[in-house]
C-alpha cells in the first residue's frame, strides 16, 4: 500500500494508514513521522498535529511497529511528554533501552519516573549518564534500596556527606546499602561509629537470645568488640575527622574512660591526645603539652573528669610516649604494651600494690593480645606476693 506523504500533514490519510494499512505501511509511517519531528525546521504546530498518530503507533498491536518507533525515537530530542511517557510505559524490552538512551528526558521527567515508575524504570533513570541533580536528590530521599544502589554505581553521581547521612538515616537497616556506604572512603566517621554500635547491639541481642555465653561474659565480649571497632575508626581518621569524631562520641556519651584507656594501652597517641583535649576544653597543642609535662597527666585526668583510677596507666602511657620520641622509635602496639607494663612494674614508688595491680589489670584487658597474657600473669604474681 502506498503511504501518503507526511509533508501534506493530512492526518485523515495518516489515520487511514493505521486503520487499514499493513504492518509494512505502519512501519514506514513510523519512520517518516520520526524523521519529521526530528527535523530542526519542522514547525511545532506540525509536531503537535502528528502527535495523536504517533501515540497510536506507540501502542500498535504489531510489535514490529513499536520496535521501529522506539528505536527511531531513542535518538530524537525534545519529544513531546505524552509520547515520551507512552513509549516508557510500554513493554520492558523496548521501554528500558529507550529510557536509557533518549535525550528527551529532562529533570522533571526523571523525577516523575522516580516518583511513580516501577523499580526497573527507576533503576534505569538512576543509571543514566546525564542524571540531573534534582533526580539524584529525589532518589536519595525517597527511592528504595535497589535504586539507591544503582545510583551509587553511577560514576557521575558524587555523594556528599549530607547525602550519606540521609541514606544512612533512612535505609540504615539495609545490609547491602550499609555495606556500600562503609566501602566509601569519604564516609563520615559518625556513621562508621554508629554502625559499629549497632552491630555490637545486634551481637549482644543474638547472644542473649541463643544463650551462647553467660550474660556477663557476653556483655564484656560485645563491649570489647564494640570499642575495638570504634577505636579502629578513630585510628584511621585524618586530623580533622578525628576531632569531629571525638566531638560526636562525647555528644553521645560514648567517649568513655574505657575507650581512652584502651587507646592508651595500644599506644594510639592521636586518639588519647584528641580525647583529652576535647574533655579538658584545651586546644590540642596545649593539651598535649600538659599531658607530657612532668606530673602533668594526673592534673589532666582531673581536668577531664576521668576517674582517678585511670591516672596511673595514663601517666605510664605519657612516659612511654616521651621515651619513644626521644629514642626516635615508632613502637608497635605489642612493643608499646610491653614498655607500658615495664613502666608500671618498675616505677611509681607511691603506688600501693593493689593500685599497681589495678593499673596492670587495665593493660590485661585493653592491650594487644600477647601483652594481655603477660599482664594477667603479672597481676596474679602481685596478688600472691601481697
Amino acid at each position: 500500500m502506498h503511504v501518503a506523504s507526511v509533508e501534506s500533514l493530512d492526518t485523515t490519510i495518516l489515520e487511514a494508514v493505521i486503520d487499514t494499512g499493513g504492518v509494512d505501511a505502519r512501519v514506514a509511517l513510523a519512520k517518516q513521522l520520526c524523521t519529521l519531528i526530528a527535523a530542526e525546521d519542522t514547525p511545532e504546530s506540525e509536531r503537535l498535529a502528528v502527535l495523536p498518530v504517533m501515540l497510536k503507533l506507540a501502542v500498535d498491536e504489531e510489535r514490529a511497529v513499536r520496535v521501529v518507533l522506539s528505536e527511531e525515537l531513542a535518538t530524537i530530542s525534545n519529544i513531546h511528554a505524552d509520547l515520551l511517557f507512552c513509549v516508557i510505559a510500554g513493554e520492558d524490552e523496548l521501554a528500558l533501552p529507550f529510557l536509557k538512551a533518549t535525550p528527551s528526558l529532562g529533570p522533571w521527567h526523571m523525577v516523575a519516573i522516580l516518583r511513580v515508575g516501577d523499580e526497573a524504570r527507576q533503576c534505569t533513570v538512576a543509571s543514566r549518564h546525564d542524571i540531573t541533580a534534582e533526580a539524584a536528590a529525589y532518589a536519595i530521599k525517597n527511592a528504595p534500596v535497589p535504586v539507591v544502589l544503582t545510583l551509587m554505581d553511577n560514576e557521575v553521581v558524587k555523594l556528599e556527606a549530607s547525602d550519606m547521612q540521609a541514606l544512612y538515616a533512612r535505609l540504615g537497616q539495609s545490609g547491602p546499602l550499609v555495606d556500600r556506604l562503609l566501602a566509601l572512603p569519604n564516609l563520615p566517621l559518625d556513621i562508621r561509629i554508629t554502625q559499629a554500635k549497632r552491630t555490637a547491639t545486634r551481637m549482644r541481642q543474638l547472644m542473649a537470645e541463643r544463650s551462647w555465653l553467660p550474660a556477663n561474659d557476653a556483655s564484656d565480649l560485645v563491649a570489647d568488640a564494640e570499642e575495638t571497632a570504634v577505636l579502629q575508626v578513630l585510628v584511621n581518621a585524618s586530623v580533622d575527622e578525628l576531632l569531629r569524631a571525638i566531638s560526636f562520641l562525647a555528644a553521645k556519651n560514648l567517649l568513655t574512660p574505657a575507650l581512652i584507656i584502651r587507646a592508651a594501652c595500644l599506644g594510639e597517641m592521636r586518639v588519647v591526645e584528641a580525647s583529652l583535649a576535647h574533655l579538658s576544653g584545651y586546644a590540642p597543642a596545649k593539651a598535649a603539652a600538659l599531658m607530657y609535662a612532668r606530673n602533668g597527666m594526673r592534673s589532666m585526668v582531673a581536668k577531664c573528669g576521668l576517674p582517678q583510677s585511670c591516672s596511673g596507666v595514663l601517666a605510664a602511657f605519657a612516659d612511654v610516649v616521651m621515651e619513644a620520641r626521644e629514642e626516635g622509635l615508632n613502637l608497635s602496639r605489642e612493643n608499646f604494651g610491653r614498655r607500658l607494663l615495664e613502666a608500671l612494674m618498675t616505677r611509681y614508688e607511691t603506688l600501693a600494690p593493689h593500685e599497681r595491680a589495678k593499673q596492670i589489670e587495665y593493660v590485661g584487658r585493653f592491650a594487644e593480645e600477647r601483652v594481655r597474657k603477660i599482664a594477667k600473669q603479672l597481676k596474679m604474681d602481685i596478688q600472691r606476693a601481697a
